[in-house]
């Protein structure tokens, strides 16, 4: 990683000449830096470290104007307005620094932390399994086995909870959190942002506006950015809005001593009373400080951020709940000194386990660790053995409650203590749930009754082929992309807008076939397009659901494919269970299906799933793409009944 960034010009930190908020964007805030112009590489969806005004936050390149040397990024937390002598840092691995940092605390000095919780989620130690009361009116709306999953969260030391797709992880999870902060204070955390996120927004529409008014549920490190026009209610428990609220009601005197700096600097208020967040108003002020050489304010803003990060952390010894990534953990100072009775961790499949280790040290009663196996692993660039050891391998094989031998597993037993199952989903239609249970879970998924009562499409099912067409692949920047497939997609895509359908997701393994088809759809749909489109890689479409998903498997012969052959890439089911299981009433797959089944195993998995697709579901010869008509339409499985 660090060979490649020294190639791109990014192995050490950039000074920006200056940066300024260029207005709030649906998951944080713009902002535009200066660089030295053609000197770097970055590109789009580069993660960023931003450091200015003795602050430090994360971003995303949204876009690199390399002559200019302009550089757009997605700020996750609201800087100011005007920001002086930032610097922008592109290595990724300093992450990982912090986390070994972390973990050297806890060898140096384990009485201070909590390794039984570490041992005993760890499985090297036996936790305690039992049954525990659930009580609260909010818990009362869980099915049978979300409620029995409660049920042995609440009463053990340690607790998997195994959860397929659609199947309410997030719905129990927000429910074990109120129940568990009601006895301590509680640790929710996960690998991603959105996770975290969707944790929090059911804790908002469950817990009573007390707690809320109270700070009682503090989300630290939100990618949430509310604008105007459209607030969010997550920013409401972030750890910003709290830390103003306690501002407001005269914590430290900060209030008052903002008031009296932008008094001296004819800062004007607002006429409602709305001032931004603290730390935005002691980012002004610093910044104005800096550049009319005022040593004297800029001492006194020194000693509001010093109060501020006192009251930071007030607020967080308070709260019941604290929410927040893995990473937010290892970096920030406030969390640090924190500890928890009860630890949560969301999406536990894709977590790393020295993270999870992190987590556990700081927990002294219970850890409860829910996902699926099944789904995405964790996200490592190296191959070498520590890596795979201790970065790639998920808790729940950790535990051996998912047994490996000789490359194949065997899932967890239905009388295991340790691991509760999830198995009635509510997202899929029974035929794609079918589908996805039989080649991933052993037959035991279950429909929900609402699920089985609603109208569905007519043909759940599709596989468009194209062998007839004549694909192939073109390699780009090291990924792949198919021209004949994007072309089918996009037509397809158009029969789906003319059919009413806007909820669709089109899902590839190649991020440049992602790029020709967002090219596409803007050259020849436009405005026509299915209004809820995304164009994903599998990757960034976990977590998500969309009503019509179209997999797009791109490899064509005569080249055979590493990614679809599971032999020589170990997390290809994973991957494409993801894929399968986002869609709720249509799953559409695009497949060269006659050089799959040269180029691949004859006993692949994609090709038994390919073969099941044909035997069950409705097939389109892509040629046949071009001119929808109406009853074309309708044998294309396109219309609801």
């Amino acid at each position: 990683m660090r060979d490649d960034l020294r190639r791109r010009g990014l192995d050490a930190a950039i000074p920006a000449g200056s940066g300024s908020a260029r207005g709030e964007a649906g998951s944080g805030f713009r902002y535009a830096f200066q660089i030295q112009p053609g000197r770097h590489d970055i590109r789009v969806d580069d993660r960023v470290r931003i450091r200015t005004s003795g602050r430090e936050t994360l971003g995303i390149v949204l876009g690199y104007e390399r002559r200019l040397g302009l550089v757009q990024v997605l700020s996750l937390d609201w800087l100011g307005d005007r920001l002086s002598g930032p610097e922008l840092e592109f290595d990724p691995t300093w992450l990982l620094r912090e986390l070994a940092a972390r973990l050297d605390e806890i060898a140096e000095d384990p009485a201070a932390f909590h390794p039984g919780t570490v041992l005993a989620l760890f499985g090297r130690t036996p936790p305690r399994l039992s049954l525990g009361a659930v009580r609260l009116e909010t818990s009362m709306d869980l099915n049978p086995p979300q409620t029995a999953a409660l049920e042995r969260v609440l009463g053990s030391e340690t607790q998997l909870v195994w959860g397929p797709p659609g199947t309410g992880k997030s719905r129990l999870v927000a429910r074990a959190a109120l129940e568990l902060g009601a006895e301590g204070r509680v640790l929710v955390t996960a690998t991603t942002n959105g996770a975290v996120d969707e944790i929090a927004t059911r804790l908002i529409r469950l817990a009573s506006p007390e707690q809320l008014a109270a700070n009682r549920i503090v989300r630290v490190g939100s990618e949430i950015g509310a604008s105007a026009a459209d607030p969010s209610p997550l920013t409401e428990l972030t750890l910003e809005a709290a830390l103003a609220r306690r501002v407001k009601a005269g914590a430290g005197r900060i209030s008052a001593a903002l008031g009296d700096l932008e008094g001296a600097y004819r800062i004007p208020v607002d006429a409602n009373g709305n001032a931004p967040p603290p730390h935005a108003r002691a980012a002004r002020l610093l910044s104005l400080a800096r550049t009319r050489g005022d040593t004297e304010v800029s001492r006194s803003v020194g000693r509001v951020l010093l109060e501020l990060s006192r009251q930071s952390a007030a607020v967080l010894e308070s709260a019941d709940i604290v929410l927040t990534t893995f990473a937010r953990l290892s970096v920030r100072e406030e969390l640090r000194e924190l500890r928890f009775e009860s630890l949560i961790i969301d999406e536990a499949s894709t977590a790393p386990l020295p993270y999870v280790a992190l987590a556990a040290a700081y927990t002294s009663k219970r850890a409860v660790a829910v996902g699926d196996f099944q789904q995405l692993p964790p996200v490592v660039s190296s191959d070498g053995p520590a890596a795979v050891r201790w970065l790639k391998r998920d808790l729940f094989r950790e535990t051996e409650v998912v047994r490996e031998t000789a490359g194949s597993f065997e899932l967890p037993s239905p009388r295991d203590q340790l691991c509760s199952m999830l198995d009635v989903q509510y997202r899929m239609d029974p035929a794609i749930r079918a589908l996805v249970s039989e080649f991933f879970y052993d037959g035991r998924l279950l429909d929900a009754g609402e699920v089985e009562a609603r109208p569905g499409a007519r043909s759940p099912l599709v596989l468009i082929d194209t062998s007839a067409m004549g694909p192939s692949v073109e390699r780009v920047d090291g990924s792949r992309r198919n021209r004949v497939h994007a072309e089918a997609i996009v037509s397809y895509l158009a029969r789906a807008a003319s059919a009413g359908q806007s909820d669709v997701a089109v899902v590839t393994p190649y991020r440049a076939q992602t790029r020709i088809l967002h090219e596409l759809v803007r050259g020849r749909l436009g405005r026509a397009a299915p209004r809820g489109l995304r164009v994903s890689t599998v990757h960034r479409f976990q977590g998500r659901e969309k009503n019509v998903v179209v997999i797009d498997t791109v490899d064509a012969p005569p080249g055979r494919s590493w990614f679809l052959d599971e032999r020589r890439n170990p997390d290809f089911p994973r991957l494409l269970n993801v894929a399968l299981s986002r869609a709720q009433s249509m799953l559409v797959i695009v497949a060269a299906v006659e050089g799959l089944r040269k180029t691949l195993p004859e006993d692949a998995l994609l090709n038994r799933i390919l073969a099941r697709m044909a035997t069950e579901g409705h097939v389109l010869d892509a040629r046949t793409l071009g001119h929808p008509s109406q009853s074309s339409l309708e044998s294309d499985g396109m219309t609801f009944g």
